[in-house]
């Protein structure tokens, strides 16, 4: 049977009877598959192997805690996470935390979520009871199973891990990934007393790929503290916003130790740099390796583990849930697509067009409403003279175009003429389609944030491209210079404002097999609310 023919919960359904099957054959026994759990394993040493092993059985966070003694030690414990948040396999998509302070006797154990399921090498036998009752947010009916033992791995652990008491690092941390988690847990496996994390703000981030769809500040923090306290919630932390490359380790002479990536290992030149000139003592740097990204997905994407790659794979994607619109009719389902000028709706467009989509180019209905001899022609002619219309009675409107845009009081002049009538004429072609059959359409428009045409329809989906490419296109399409082209696209909507109102987002940016992706995981997701 065609996969198509499955709707997309009835799929969602069958790969979790099917993973929670995994489970249960996996230990011959029936192992529940919780939202979050907690591994509880004897040493740290096993951390890795096991929790490869039973990570299936759990959705969404999967917690480790382990004994003190000879196979926890710092040395083994740093190995740990290394192998535990690089060596992911494919596809595998919970959130893993390694509990860095080792479990002692009596202490209660804190998550930030919720334990379902219980887990626990079976060298912990004997203080199940124990381990139950240390943990401090479980459900009342929580599940608990053993699993099988691990041998220890033989490997020689060289590296020594040198500790101190007040350690720092930066970075963006936009939807945390296992690069941000290594470079987090070594920076609080090092520190013996406070941990201090920068996080870009806004003036930071705008030279990344699809900034725009960096998480607010406030959110990227409140991740960042979530982690920090579930591995170890012992530290005294201090996540910030930071406006520069320094933050406070320009002028706090109680940092010892700096944190940084290969990528960012730069900016720890120009800290110490810094605080050489402010008279302070130059902070020890820890580096460490970039992680490879086992689900790479396209060339387009980065080999390593990056926010970018999550940003990438949000397009097409529903990045905000429709809210019903009492306002407009349920059939047929009316899409509105937005996007700046030269950002590559039209080609959208038609491939959504070639999924079924009917189509309404709202700047075909103003051209169209422009002709001699309509209301439209007569109120633009009366309002900017007739000099913007041609021998033959049309609107020229590369002349109206030259006033407007150099004058925003006539662009909304204008803009308060044409958006009513092109709004009104639009709906009367949504009804026609719709009772001509049409179960989607597709509302194209390049003001319709601005005009506020998304307001009739269930859901807006944006195209946005990087400024400076939307400008290279416009003067290669119009044959505009450069200023002028830079004015058109700057009298226009940001990117970030147009995507903080969608419900999806493409970027033809890339090549055509991405762009095409990103548009078949739009109309797959689509067919959810069409039901």
């Amino acid at each position: 049977m065609p996969l198509s023919l499955f709707s997309i919960p009835t799929i969602v359904l069958f790969l979790s009877v099917f993973v929670s099957y995994y489970c249960i054959i996996y230990y011959n026994k029936a192992v529940p598959m919780a939202n979050n759990g907690i591994l509880f394993i004897s040493n740290a040493a096993k951390a890795h192997k096991l929790c490869s092993k039973i990570s299936k059985c759990v959705k969404n966070v999967l917690y480790i805690n382990f004994n003190s003694g000879p196979e926890s030690t710092l040395s083994i414990v740093n190995k740990q996470i290394i192998d535990i948040y690089s060596k992911v396999p494919k596809n595998m998509q919970i959130d893993i935390r390694l509990m860095l302070k080792p479990r002692e006797t009596g202490n209660k154990i804190k998550t930030n979520n919720a334990i379902e399921l219980i887990m626990y090498d079976k060298d912990l036998a004997n203080e199940v009871d124990n381990l139950k009752y240390s943990l401090t947010n479980k459900r009342e009916n929580v599940d608990i199973e053993s699993v099988e033992n691990e041998k220890n791995a033989a490997e020689e652990v060289k590296e020594d891990v040198k500790v101190y008491d007040y350690v720092a690092l930066g970075g963006t941390f936009d939807r945390l990934h296992n690069g941000h988690k290594i470079l987090l847990s070594q920076a609080v496996l090092r520190a013996k007393k406070h941990v201090t994390v920068g996080v870009t703000d806004l003036n930071m981030i705008q030279s990344k790929k699809l900034w725009e769809l960096i998480q607010p500040i406030e959110i990227r923090i409140k991740a960042v503290l979530d982690f920090l306290t579930d591995i170890n919630p012992d530290l005294e932390y201090n996540v910030l916003p930071i406006q520069d490359v320094y933050g406070p380790t320009k002028d706090n002479p109680n940092f010892q130790l700096l944190v940084v990536s290969e990528e960012t290992s730069r900016g720890a030149i120009k800290i110490n740099e810094k605080r050489k000139e402010n008279g302070l003592n130059p902070l020890d740097v820890y580096t460490i390796g970039l992680a490879e990204d086992t689900n790479q997905q396209s060339y387009e994407e980065e080999a390593k583990l990056s926010s970018s790659n999550q940003r990438m794979r949000l397009l097409g994607t529903i990045i905000r849930e429709p809210r019903p619109n009492p306002n407009i009719p349920k059939h047929p389902y009316v899409i509105g697509l937005a996007g700046g000028i030269a950002s590559g709706k039209s080609s959208i467009t038609e491939k959504l067009k070639l999924k079924g989509a009917a189509i309404l180019n709202c700047d075909i209905i103003a051209h169209e409403l422009y002709k001699p001899g309509l209301p439209l022609n007569h109120t633009i002619a009366e309002s900017f003279g007739s000099d913007v219309i041609t021998d033959e009675g049309e609107v020229d409107r590369r002349k109206l175009g030259a006033t407007v845009f150099s004058d925003k009081s006539q662009l909304q002049r204008l803009n308060s003429l044409v958006w009513p009538a092109v709004i009104q004429e639009a709906q009367k072609r949504i009804k026609a389609l719709g009772e001509a059959g049409s179960s989607v359409v597709v509302m194209e428009a390049a003001v319709m944030v601005q005009a506020g045409w998304y307001k009739y329809c269930h859901q807006l989906w944006t195209v946005i491209i990087p400024p400076e490419e939307a400008v290279k296109r416009l003067q290669a399409r119009n044959n505009l210079s450069e200023a002028e082209a830079k004015q058109r696209v700057s009298a226009q909507p940001s990117n970030q404002e147009q995507v903080a109102l969608a419900n999806v987002v493409f970027s033809p940016y890339w090549s055509y097999e991405h762009t095409q992706g990103q548009v078949d995981r739009a109309w797959e997701n689509l067919q959810i609310y069409l039901q």
